[in-house]
């Protein structure tokens, strides 16, 4: 029985929504989304762009390591991880060991367009759209392979909603499969 679904994948891929739209349609059974950025801020008492201007991103690596563990630890959760946080080491093996993983994917010029228009992204902070997505390509080239381990791969550039019945597709042709 699945416990925990981690949804993984660089910024702008739509984890946080899609987390939220998929604990929604899973509530009847007690689901909930957590957003693993959301969590440390609130276990740091300061927001994640404050925590990498204080501290720096060594630090919050640090702090993002606890807490995956901590909610890799619940049950009935799908977790939106934050786009470094499965390159860390040992990170991949602990959400692969919880349950499912999915890859969130999508082209980086659109992902950079999500970030950008978001906010928020200490990482793309005073970068235009195209500087953006070459830094966006950067890190797939970076973090592809611990994507990749991911048990499902997700085309996310068709939005949330369509996301959402590809992992419930995928997570029940897995279950239905010897």
């Amino acid at each position: 029985m699945i416990r925990v679904v981690t949804l993984v994948g660089l910024m702008g891929a739509g984890k946080t929504t899609v987390a939220k739209r998929l604990a929604k349609r899973w509530a009847h059974a007690g689901w909930r989304a957590v957003d693993l950025d959301r969590e440390i801020e609130r276990r740091a008492k300061k927001k994640i762009p404050a925590i990498f201007a204080e501290d720096g991103e060594a630090a919050f690596r640090a702090l993002e390591a606890d807490t995956l563990r901590a909610v890799l630890a619940l049950d009935h959760v799908i977790v939106a991880t934050g786009g470094g946080a499965p390159c860390q080491p040992g990170a991949m093996d602990a959400i692969l060991a919880a349950g499912p993983a999915v890859w969130l994917d999508a082209p980086a010029a659109l992902l950079a367009e999500r970030a950008v228009a978001g906010g928020g992204r200490p990482l793309l902070d005073g970068l235009d759209r195209d500087a953006a997505a070459a830094k966006l390509e950067e890190q797939r080239a970076a973090r592809g392979a611990h994507y990749a381990r991911a048990d499902v791969t997700v085309d996310a550039s068709r939005g949330p909603a369509a996301s959402v019945d590809d992992i419930v597709a995928a997570l029940i042709w897995r279950a239905s499969t010897p």
